[in-house]
């Protein structure tokens, strides 16, 4: 006939069973509340052994708990860190692209229509560039080279847009 210790060590097994079923939720702070309740149970009947090894699953679980909450630290931050620098480059590329809006709004019509033709053929000289039509590439950065240094220096500076087109083109002979 069963007797009130083996009623406590079905609790005390029904309370672990629990513990690894919130653990495997990932409900840590309910895994540890349970294995401590089934430690209690388990000193009052003397279970020396069975509450060592409750002991290190708390340790463990505990271990567990600080771990994640150090990954999540460091995730956060590096994120916070990469979002800043992210909105610092979109900041600096809005500040530019407003700059040059302002600088094409005071630019007389003639001016206008050769940064649009320089912009259209940049894209085209891009498309190209993927496709591996070098000779084609090679023609369109010339004439954007043309283009670029027929606008005076006092009105809009192209000069390192320059510099990498000249690169380009050597960079691009040299495929050939």
């Amino acid at each position: 006939m069963p007797g009130p210790f083996d009623e406590l060590e079905k609790e005390a097994e029904f309370l672990e069973k629990r513990s690894k079923e919130e653990f495997n939720q990932k409900n840590f702070t309910s895994t540890i509340s349970l294995l401590e309740e089934a430690k209690e149970i388990y000193s009052k009947l003397g279970y020396n052994g069975k509450i060592g090894m409750i002991k290190k699953r708390i340790f463990q679980v505990k271990n567990l708990v600080k771990f994640e909450k150090q990954d999540t630290i460091v995730k956060t931050k590096g994120e916070f860190e990469f979002r800043q620098r992210v909105d610092k480059v979109l900041g600096e590329k809005e500040r530019y692209a407003d700059k040059k809006l302002a600088e094409q709004k005071t630019l007389s019509t003639d001016m206008k229509n050769k940064l649009e033709k320089i912009n259209l053929l940049l894209e085209k000289a891009e498309k190209e560039e993927k496709l591996g039509k070098y000779p084609r590439v090679i023609g369109r950065y010339e004439y954007l080279l043309e283009l670029y240094k027929s606008i005076p220096k006092e009105i809009v500076n192209f000069s390192k847009e320059i510099y990498e087109i000249e690169k380009k083109i050597a960079m691009f002979r040299e495929k050939l």
